[in-house]
């Protein structure tokens, strides 16, 4: 048998070849492991920074939480004790409300109450007014009637009368004192329609210029001159148509309620007339008072 034996040196050779060889992988499977090892250990250290820093922020949020939730619930205790208060206040101010609306209430209903009656009288007014005006415009027409086509006469209704105006020329005889035949002529519808109607009650109210006649006795002025006038038209309405005398009365007015210029003939002859204001019973219109 043959044995071939390698040289010493190429074995060796071969052996160092060889461990060599299984050192290097051994090295860089360490170095591998190694490198993981570190990144791990590097991805951990950044998990667990990361969980530190969460960590700290959520500590820092539970406090602010905490801080308000102190805040909420001081806010609360703030507000139920104002609830508190305005309930209680509200309890009195809905004690006071009720008896404001009771009050006010009545008040109403007295207003109400206060206004039918007023509505009834002011009814009640408004009816009299009516049946006054009727009664004034039957007295008119009836003076108009008797007085139609007689010149320069008219006749107006001044409530609460109906005004019968008589010239000057047509009652007194030369401006003067005396009813003359005309003016006789001119009372006597006059006078028939005061017979007939013995409850018009009558007031003579004889108007003059501001110019004095000289001829005229015991007459100091105006008022003198239209007064005397006045009664010598009741006097003839009495004593020549038996007027009775208790519906008559003569009143002077004088130069005093002018209605034309004392400047002019024209316009004094028609101050100086004469106007009879002729009272019918009238219905009696009630006050509008409050006052029962």
């Amino acid at each position: 048998m043959r044995i071939l034996l390698k040289p010493l040196p190429l074995v060796a050779a071969c052996a160092l070849t060889a461990v060599a060889c299984v050192s290097k992988k051994v090295y860089l499977l360490e170095v591998q492991k190694r490198t993981e090892c570190e990144t791990r250990e590097k991805v951990i250290l950044g998990e667990v920074l990361e969980r530190r820093r969460e960590s700290v922020e959520w500590t820092r949020k539970v406090a602010e939480l905490s801080r308000e939730v102190g805040r909420q619930e001081a806010e609360i205790a703030r507000l139920e004790r104002e609830l508190n208060e305005r309930t209680a206040a509200l309890g009195e101010s809905a004690t006071q409300l009720l008896a404001d609306k009771n009050a006010l209430e009545q008040a109403l209903s007295d207003a109400r109450a206060q206004a039918g009656r007023l509505k009834a009288r002011l009814m009640s007014v408004s009816e009299a007014q009516q049946a006054r005006r009727a009664s004034l415009e039957r007295l008119q027409k009836e003076v108009q009637e008797r007085y139609n086509g007689m010149k320069g006469v008219s006749v107006d209704v001044s409530d609460p009368a109906v005004t019968l105006t008589l010239p000057d020329a047509l009652l007194f005889d030369r401006g003067g004192l005396l009813i003359g035949p005309e003016g006789r002529t001119a009372l006597k519808p006059l006078a028939d329609l005061l017979v007939q109607r013995p409850e018009v009650g009558v007031e003579v109210l004889a108007h003059t210029d501001n110019t004095l006649p000289k001829n005229l006795k015991n007459i100091e002025d105006t008022w003198d001159w239209s007064l005397a006038r006045a009664t010598n038209v009741v006097r003839t309405l009495v004593q020549q148509f038996n007027v009775n005398a208790n519906q008559l009365t003569p009143v002077g007015k004088g130069e005093y309620y002018p209605i034309a210029s004392n400047e002019t003939a024209e316009g004094r002859q028609r101050n100086r007339r004469t106007v009879i204001a002729l009272y019918p019973p009238l219905v009696k219109v009630p006050l509008l008072s409050g006052a029962e």
